[in-house]
């Protein structure tokens, strides 16, 4: 009996730290906010869905990437991106919190 209560004891043990190692391993999706200028000069709240891992490099790659916006069905040419959050958060500039609360979603 004492050796079933032993292996069960390192069997939940281990289901654990498996479990842990495939909650820290996974790239979770998360939702993002960029401000953006598109190639005709109108600045915008471009929003996506990206990998964790990857809302760092976000503003680094997507300028020259063609967007959806709220205004038009044709994808629009991203020229400069100036800043990516996490939707949750706030811009560091004024001017893209402003744009964020007016602008359609």
């Amino acid at each position: 009996m004492k050796i079933y209560l032993i292996t069960l004891i390192i069997l939940i043990n281990a289901s654990f730290d498996v479990t842990a190692a495939n909650i820290t391993g996974k790239n979770y999706s998360v939702d993002a906010k960029c401000y953006v200028e598109l190639e005709d000069g109108e600045k915008l709240i471009y929003l996506a869905t990206v990998k964790e891992h990857q809302i760092n490099t976000l503003v680094d790659t997507i300028a020259g990437k063609e967007v959806p916006t709220p205004y038009t069905a044709k994808k629009q040419l991203v020229q400069k991106a100036f800043e990516c959050v996490l939707l949750e958060s706030k811009f560091n500039s004024r001017k893209a919190n402003e744009l964020f609360e007016k602008q359609p979603r």
